[in-house]
């Protein structure tokens, strides 16, 4: 489907990027979203800041990218709460093995966390990327049916070229694919919106 009939217009997709290789896709995915008519707000964690810089993602979507909990946007007097208010849809790309242990276990230390685990109600996709024994792990395993159980959605991660060369599992869903998963939530998320108004 092209970029501008993807049908997100008036949508509130707040985008977070943790420091995972994958984070340049994450730029592409903004691009691809804001091209759709949603309105973009971005977090990124420190760690995804030394891959992807902030100006990148201000440049496809026009709008500020919030890297700390202590970051003073005018129009953002109470900062994270704020911020998930503001969302109709969460995204997560690339959720890392350290992002998803931090929901399951209720695990607050920098913005994206903080957000995460005040958005538990809203809906929010994560798309996972790590390397696969990371992915394989018991306790990564663990992490991900709670996370699951607790009502996050997850896409991928896929088999492909990892960062360290060698075909696995742990490659992030490409940007095309996580694009039709949000296109199922933001249909779901209109829906909801609009019995609300109702």
């Amino acid at each position: 489907m092209p970029e501008g009939r993807l049908n997100l217009g008036g949508l509130n997709i707040l985008l977070g990027v943790s420091g995972g290789v994958a984070a340049y896709k994450a730029v592409d995915l903004a691009s691809k979203l804001t091209a759709g008519g949603a309105n973009i707000n971005t977090v990124m964690t420190e760690n995804a800041c030394r891959l992807v810089g902030p100006s990148s993602f201000e440049a496809v979507t026009n709008s500020a990218v919030f890297t700390s909990l202590w970051d003073r946007h005018e129009e953002y007097k109470i900062g994270h709460i704020a911020l998930v208010e503001w969302a109709d849809i969460v995204v997560v790309a690339p959720a890392t093995a350290n992002v998803i242990g931090k929901i399951a276990n209720g695990i607050c230390d920098d913005l994206l966390s903080t957000v995460l685990c005040v958005c538990w109600s809203r809906p929010t996709l994560l798309a996972a990327a790590m390397n696969d024994n990371m992915w394989q792990n018991p306790a990564v395993q663990r992490n991900v049916a709670s996370v699951k159980e607790m009502g996050f959605q997850l896409i991928g991660p896929e088999e492909g070229r990892l960062a360290s060369g060698k075909e696995a599992i742990g490659r992030m869903s490409e940007p095309a694919d996580i694009l039709e998963a949000i296109k199922k939530i933001a249909a779901k998320a209109k829906r909801r919106r609009g019995t609300k108004k109702d």
